[in-house]
């Protein structure tokens, strides 16, 4: 009986300590830098449940052949990561950062020149959350999410 006691209460604790230098759940669904870092461009944005999306003929063909991009680079030696990219007709570009529990945030600058109607929900400023859902990167600020996909 000592015996078999003994083997339960040493089951017990090797289950114990299996359970307790194990990955928890936060680890396993996180999602790893270069898996968002890379060439983006925006395939539509959802706000408020509604989707919006490109024309099939962009407003702007000629200009960036209508695209909204997204450039994400690796961090460098001084721990800085750069974001660069079009939104149409303007260029821009600055930093990011990556946070706990998915959290991001972005400190870009940009040119102005005017910008047809599909750029108007792209403001990466205001960006606090992003995904990753079926190879899409998904940036949330407020009621809008930017789903873009690989370029």
């Amino acid at each position: 009986m000592r015996k078999q006691i003994k083997t339960i209460v040493s089951i017990t604790l090797f289950t114990l300590l299996i359970g307790l230098t194990s990955c928890s759940k936060d680890e396993v669904n996180s999602i790893q830098p270069n898996e968002v870092e890379g060439s983006w461009k925006v395939v539509y944005y959802l706000e408020n449940g509604n989707k919006i999306t490109k024309t099939e003929k962009p407003t702007w063909p000629n200009v960036n052949d209508g695209e909204i991009t997204l450039k994400l680079t690796e961090i460098n030696e001084e721990g800085e990561r750069f974001a660069s990219g079009h939104t149409v007709s303007n260029l821009y570009n600055g930093e990011y950062e990556f946070k706990e529990n998915k959290s991001i945030s972005f400190s870009v600058i940009s040119t102005l020149i005017n910008e047809p109607e599909w750029t108007k929900l792209y403001q990466l400023h205001k960006v606090n959350r992003y995904d990753i859902i079926e190879g899409n990167l998904i940036l949330y600020y407020d009621n809008v999410s930017i789903v873009l996909e690989r370029n």
